[in-house]
C-alpha cells in the first residue's frame, strides 16, 4: 500500500496489511493533526518501505516516549512511535493513497476529547491508551 504527503516529498509503501486501526484523542494527536483527533495504522517497522528518502521526514520529540515523524516541506503528519512498543510504528490513515485493509475499531484516549465533540458510532471507547 503506497503513501505520501500532501507536497510529495515523502513517499513510501507498507508492505504488510495493518495489524489494527483506531482513532486517537489525546491532546498531542489533536494538536498534531489540528482536529478532534488523528486515524492511524500500527505496522511493524520493517514493513516501512521508503521511497523517498528518509531525509524529508524531520522527527519531533512530543513527549518522552513518543517521537512523531512528518514531511520537512508541507508538515503532514506521517507517523508515531512509541519506544514502549519498539517494533510498530502508527501511520497516519491520511496520507495513504489508497484505501487501507482495513478501518478503525476503536477511540482511545476519549477522555481528552474537546467536550463539545461527540463521538456518534458505535466504536469500542477508551479513555486512556488501550
Amino acid at each position: 500500500m503506497k503513501a505520501s504527503c500532501l507536497c510529495g516529498s515523502v513517499e513510501f509503501r507498507i508492505t504488510s496489511p495493518f495489524i489494527s486501526a483506531s482513532i486517537c484523542h489525546c491532546t498531542q494527536c489533536r494538536k498534531t493533526h489540528a482536529g478532534t483527533g488523528a486515524a492511524y495504522g500500527t505496522c511493524l517497522k520493517e514493513d516501512i518501505e521508503w521511497i523517498s528518502t528518509k531525509k524529508r521526514v524531520r522527527r519531533f520529540a512530543s513527549s518522552e516516549r513518543v517521537r512523531r515523524g512528518f514531511c520537512k516541506d508541507c508538515g503532514s503528519p506521517i507517523y508515531y512511535y512509541n519506544k514502549d512498543f519498539p517494533n510498530h510504528i502508527e501511520i497516519s490513515l491520511g496520507v495513504l493513497d489508497e484505501e487501507p485493509n482495513l478501518a478503525p475499531d476503536h477511540h482511545l484516549f476519549v477522555d481528552s476529547k474537546p467536550a463539545w465533540y461527540a463521538i456518534e458510532d458505535d466504536l469500542t471507547q477508551y479513555p486512556e491508551l488501550k
